[in-house]
């Protein structure tokens, strides 16, 4: 097989594509990646036009999506992010196109933005061949709109590699926290904050360390300040993600909605539990201790409860080789011939193997 794999920014293929890709070319497949900008550890092709967010001047990429698919040849396309996917699914190539779902954008339909979204990719389902999802509210969603033939789910998404997220001993003295993730909107750091003034007023001795960038990062550091959390809350900017994860007894993650959280699957991996809300997304997360969403004074009383009575001191009982990247690796590529029709065909190619 050829296969495209495409995404809004190259970013977004560097962080989840590249042990899937290295997987898939060990079985003699030929793979090509795009996106609106470089990758740091592979060569894309640059679809001018094509950003993260949705915009008039993105329906350029539409002439470009088709130039990469004939000019690679591809047998198919797994796309991923919202406005990539689009994109190439109403740029009509001829390779089918399959959706890798790392979430849709939508959650519970109060919002605007919620009710748009649900049109848009009901009217995208005829140009998509087949899906893949990584949760379980997706999942149900595309259940009752396209046929189990062309549905995969994949239950620890696209895996990790392993190797760079070694189990280690939790640490020894007090509490030590963290939250990692984009000081933006949707990620809601301030309900971190809320966490941990109600762990402060109960007395818990504890650290929580926030680590990534993002608009509302330097108020998340003024209003630390402000609410008397100096002593106990930083903020200081990104990091090393598995290196904090090791540090601490547990993450703290505060999103509205997920497709798939890697950074709680990553928690898991190092033997880290997680304290979040019940959304979804972040309830798929295994072993996750949840609260009602929004409520960070139940969510500071899981953490001091689990803290007071031990648990947090004791290492989870998790089978971390099915976060491993290569289930993910192998269910799409046996997923992926059932899609191609016109291999055969082609008479200025060779033939490809079929996967079983």
């Amino acid at each position: 097989m050829r296969i495209g794999i495409l995404a809004s920014t190259g970013g977004m293929l560097d962080s989840f594509f590249i042990e899937i890709a290295q997987s898939w070319r060990s079985y003699g497949h030929a793979v090509s990646f795009a996106a609106g900008s470089p990758m740091v550890s592979d060569q894309a092709t640059l679809i001018p036009g094509l950003s993260r967010r949705p915009d008039p001047r993105t329906l350029r990429a539409l002439a470009g999506l088709r130039q990469w698919s004939e000019g690679e040849a591809l047998d198919v396309i797994v796309t991923n992010s919202a406005t990539a996917s689009a994109l190439v699914r109403l740029a009509g190539t001829r390779a089918p196109v399959v959706y890798f779902c790392h979430g849709l954008h939508w959650n519970d339909l109060r919002s605007i933005g919620d009710r748009v979204w649900p049109v848009i990719e009901r009217m995208l389902l005829p140009r998509t061949a087949g899906v893949i999802s990584l949760n379980s509210d997706d999942q149900a969603w595309f259940a009752g709109r396209i046929e189990s033939r062309r549905r995969l789910h994949l239950s620890a998404g696209v895996g990790l590699d392993l190797a760079r997220y070694p189990v280690r001993d939790l640490p020894g003295g007090p509490l030590r926290l963290c939250w990692i993730g984009e000081f933006s909107p949707r990620k809601r750091p301030h309900l971190a904050l809320d966490t941990a003034a109600e762990l402060q007023r109960r007395g818990i001795d504890f650290h929580l360390e926030m680590l990534g960038e993002g608009v509302f990062r330097a108020q998340i550091q003024a209003e630390i300040s402000d609410r008397g959390l100096s002593g106990c809350v930083t903020a200081d900017g990104p990091g090393d993600a598995a290196a904090v994860l090791t540090d601490s007894h547990a993450l703290v993650h505060t999103a509205q909605w997920e497709g798939l959280p890697r950074v709680m699957l990553e928690s898991l991996a190092i033997g880290r539990g997680s304290y979040a809300f019940d959304v979804k997304g972040v309830r798929d997360i295994p072993l996750a201790q949840l609260s009602v969403d929004g409520d960070a004074v139940q969510l500071a009383t899981l953490i001091a409860s689990d803290w007071e009575s031990g648990r947090l001191r004791r290492p989870l009982d998790f089978d971390r080789d099915l976060l491993d990247y290569s289930h993910g690796a192998d269910g799409i590529r046996q997923f992926l011939p059932s899609f191609i029709h016109t291999v055969s065909s082609r008479s200025n190619r060779r033939r490809e193997p079929h996967v079983e």
